[in-house]
């Protein structure tokens, strides 16, 4: 049986989908959700897109209003409710109240999920999964949604220059470009997402991109920041200062602050304690979610 096959027959029965992305929504789990809903619709399945979380104004919020011009407000509620069928996408765990039916994620995970439809693998971005199903649906896509494709597995992937690209998808994603007639290299250029360190507060630096994690009852936060060179150590020591001060506040086992630079392919790594700071350095612009969060699992599970 095809997926799109064993997805339709799962979802079928239930009167509405609830499809939410993970917290700290990025650029991927919005697209993600809403080319699923477009999917879904086309299945002739009732759902609907939320995002259960505040919402910043940060560099998601600004690249889904500048390119795609969707008011992010008009997905988010703050209401809880038990009787949801989720569809998780983009990730494969959630605190939020409900039955969790399917999940589609392109983080695979040592975990066993036993939801009724789960499809992981690595990928690109989750948005390049949803574009595979509805290929076997026979879906047609617009423009519009050629480019939410493409931006999805270009940001996700630094522009295709980390660890975690997909060479065949991202093949796949310039011969979409040209059969849709989307520029390339424009798309390309936007997508290295520096970070504009210049110009943003100290916090607002320290916590781009973060995501939580729980090893073993053990909180660690993630975040990084991508710069085209490298800067000077007392910028970088100045964040770190901060970064423990937090550590200590909130009680985390480590931050793990991560400098991707992309004009060279450098990825810094700094693993932050209350007592100590840890520095790795390494060729490439690697993935956080294949590269460097297992490693950090890892080290809390021995």
């Amino acid at each position: 049986m095809r997926k799109i096959e064993k997805l339709q027959d799962i979802l079928k029965p239930y009167d509405k989908i609830t499809i939410i992305g993970h917290e700290n929504i990025d650029v991927d789990a919005f697209l993600s959700g809403v080319l699923l809903s477009h999917l879904l619709d086309f299945l002739h399945i009732s759902n609907e897109f939320l995002i259960l979380e505040e919402i910043e104004d940060n560099e998601t919020y600004q690249i889904i209003k500048e390119v795609f011009k969707f008011t992010i407000e008009e997905y988010c509620s703050k209401k809880e409710d038990i009787s949801r069928k989720l569809f998780l996408e983009d990730h494969y765990k959630t605190k939020h109240a409900g039955e969790v039916i399917a999940c589609l994620d392109h983080h695979p995970t040592k975990d066993l999920i036993e939801y009724p439809f789960y499809y992981s693998r690595i990928s690109c971005s989750t948005s390049y999964m949803v574009y595979e199903l509805m290929q076997e649906a026979g879906y047609k896509i617009s423009q519009e949604e050629a480019k939410m494709i493409i931006v999805s597995m270009m940001i996700d992937t630094v522009s295709f220059r980390s660890t975690k690209t997909v060479k065949e998808e991202a093949i796949k994603a310039k011969e979409i470009a040209e059969q849709y007639e989307l520029n390339y290299e424009e798309i390309e250029k936007y997508c290295l997402c520096l970070t504009p360190i210049n110009n943003i507060p100290v916090y607002t630096i320290i916590n781009n991109g973060y995501k939580f994690y729980d090893y073993n009852g053990k909180r660690v936060k993630s975040s990084y920041i991508q710069i085209y060179e490298m800067i000077e150590e007392e910028k970088i020591i100045d964040w770190i200062q901060n970064i423990m001060k937090i550590v200590e506040m909130e009680s985390l086992a480590m931050w793990v602050f991560i400098i991707f630079e992309c004009k060279h392919e450098i990825t810094y790594e700094y693993h932050i304690t209350q007592n100590s700071i840890k520095r790795e350095v390494s060729k490439g612009i690697l993935s956080r979610g294949t590269n460097i969060m297992p490693k950090i699992e890892e080290l809390f599970q021995k």
